[in-house]
């Protein structure tokens, strides 16, 4: 179980400028809509591991990062 604070979860999942705010994610956690949102005492966490096993999120990494990689335009920027 790989446990991310909830600033961090947001940094890491969402793009600058449309990531949703401490309290809306708080909120889903609290309605058990955030897959792997955890809380312990007074703080909240995402279980990455969880996370990623609902959403599917490194098979969506590294098929996009395939994808970017047989782009021309893009060669030798990753």
């Amino acid at each position: 179980m790989r446990l991310a604070k909830l600033s961090k979860f947001r940094d890491m999942i969402y793009a600058e400028g449309s990531a949703p705010s401490l309290n809306t994610l708080r909120a889903q956690i609290r309605a058990d809509k955030l897959p792997g949102g955890l809380i312990q005492g007074d703080h909240f966490f995402v279980d990455m591991d969880e996370f990623d096993r609902v959403t599917g999120l490194r098979d969506k990494i590294a098929a996009r990062q395939a994808q970017v990689a047989k782009d021309p335009l893009l060669a030798g920027l990753i």
